[in-house]
């Protein structure tokens, strides 16, 4: 399925990617507490939703961020700045910014080293590769190159403390042959440098049980992309807690394991603030 973030990212991400962080202290103060006890680093937000206010205003875009109550940006464009001036933005309001997404060929050999550099002034841990074209996935071997591109940049990156991960929609649960796209990607990836970023709608989508999904892979999944659903067949996206999915189990399941951040995220939402702020104030009321 083509999405326009699909589309956008088509593109190429240097001309939109990410920009990022100083790496945090390896004994990074817990800032907040699930309901169930375990650890969560922060409740955040995707900045692909909110792309149209960064366009327009960067700084008081992410001023408003902190002001709706999160703790963490997840990195998505360039926005004109610097990731020093970024960096300092975020600092200026609170803000982390954990992770960042990017295009595949953003952490081929040629991109990764200036990625980087980036991720290092602005304290991004884990570069996502958010999406990948037809020639990234549309045949075994070509999906297999993919796995490997994963590896070899996870370990390039983790001599700078920093992790690779990678971000799904729907398609990655197609079946190839007796295994999933997504099953194969983790069989092939190097669990050691390479995490994966749940997005808990798309799995849904594709008939997945999230819940299920988080339990079998606890000790590969790292952060979540929370946005609701109906129920089949429309399967539309929703904001967080106006849909069918069961955020209490789900996310006691994803804190159970390794889960130590939320990313609240909607494709093309009516209004994103008004998304945000929703997204928030659930998240709040069940405990997180």
């Amino acid at each position: 399925m083509t999405s326009r973030r699909h589309f956008l990212l088509g593109l190429g991400a240097s001309a939109l990617a990410p920009l990022a962080l100083r790496a945090l202290p390896a004994m990074e103060r817990l800032e907040m507490t699930g309901s169930d006890g375990a650890p969560l680093r922060g409740v955040g937000v995707q900045l692909y939703m909110l792309r149209e206010a960064m366009r327009t205003d960067p700084e008081g875009t992410l001023a408003r961020i902190a002001q709706t109550g999160f703790t963490e940006v997840e990195w998505w464009g360039r926005w004109g700045r610097t990731p020093q001036q970024l960096r300092a933005t975020l600092d200026a309001h609170g803000l982390r910014s954990p992770s960042a997404h990017f295009g595949l060929d953003d952490l081929l050999p040629d991109r990764l080293p200036a990625v980087l550099e980036a991720a290092e002034v602005m304290g991004q841990r884990t570069l996502i590769v958010a999406s990948t074209t037809k020639a990234q996935n549309g045949t075994l071997e070509a999906w297999q190159r993919t796995a490997a591109a994963l590896t070899a940049a996870g370990r390039t990156a983790a001599a700078r403390g920093i992790r690779v991960g990678y971000h799904n929609h729907d398609y990655e649960f197609q079946r190839v042959g007796d295994q999933t796209l997504i099953e194969i990607l983790l069989a092939e990836t190097d669990p050691a440098v390479v995490d994966l970023e749940l997005d808990c709608f798309w799995a849904f989508k594709a008939g997945q049980d999230p819940i299920a999904f988080l339990t079998r892979y606890r000790d590969r999944i790292t952060m979540l992309h929370v946005k609701d659903s109906t129920a089949a067949p429309e399967y539309a996206q929703r904001d967080v807690g106006a849909g069918v999915i069961d955020w209490r189990s789900l996310l006691r399941t994803a804190l159970a394991g390794r889960v130590a951040h939320l990313y609240v995220e909607h494709d093309a939402p009516a209004d994103a603030w008004a998304t945000a702020k929703a997204g928030r104030t659930y998240l709040q009321s069940i405990g997180y």
